[in-house]
């Protein structure tokens, strides 16, 4: 079962429509949780086991003021991951 928390963002199947949704945890409760998607909608009592969590989406601008900021508050662990994810989206742009 996937470890989530609330705000975390996932990706989810709505029985309703069969469609992927995507939205953010306003709620648990044991293993089920309240979702609120991007529609603006509330998905409510969605099963934990069945959501996805949301991989960390950066833009370039973003990654390279976060960079900034780890190095402004000397966070090597944070640094190395940004600049990790700078580098694949170095390679995939060209």
């Amino acid at each position: 079962m996937p470890r989530l928390n609330v705000g975390d963002w996932v990706r989810f199947y709505h029985s309703g429509r069969g469609r992927m949704r995507k939205g953010y945890i306003i709620r648990i409760d044991g293993n089920h949780a309240d979702i609120r998607g991007l529609d603006k909608r509330s998905y409510l009592n969605q099963r934990i086991i069945n959501l996805i969590p949301c991989e960390e989406e950066y833009t370039l601008a973003a990654i390279l003021t976060l960079i900034n900021i780890a190095l402004d508050t000397k966070d090597r662990n944070w640094f190395e991951k940004l600049t990790s994810e700078l580098k694949r989206i170095q390679e995939v742009e060209g």
